[in-house]
């Protein structure tokens, strides 16, 4: 959720609104089928790959659609975000993440597939 939030967040710092569009769709398209999926994937080796994957598309996308730290370093009208505030929205999307897995998790429970 952090990862789609921030993409979209500097596309449309960027004024990108394709990219803020894209972002949005194919995102909540990946975190919908990460969330319906996971429950029923067997213990293998997809535990280790998956964390480990969605960073690196979103570091993926964001070197080959977004500005170079370089440039947002010598540019006049963007600036790097704070740490707290890096700190904080990471801190919130994974209490978001927390309270959806388990309202998904006990809703699969209540149903019986799990």
């Amino acid at each position: 959720m952090a990862m789609v939030y921030v993409l979209w967040k500097n596309f449309q710092t960027l004024e990108n609104l394709h990219g803020m569009h894209q972002i949005l769709f194919w995102g909540s398209i990946f975190i919908v089928a990460l969330m319906l999926f996971s429950p029923l994937l067997p213990n293998s080796w997809l535990d280790y790959v998956i964390p480990f994957a969605y960073p690196l598309a979103a570091w993926s996308l964001a070197e080959n659609f977004q500005m170079p730290k370089q440039a947002i370093a010598g540019s006049q009208t963007y600036e790097f975000q704070t740490i707290g505030n890096v700190i904080a929205l990471s801190i919130l999307f994974l209490l978001a993440m927390l309270v959806v897995s388990f309202a998904w998790f006990f809703l699969l429970v209540a149903v019986g597939l799990i």
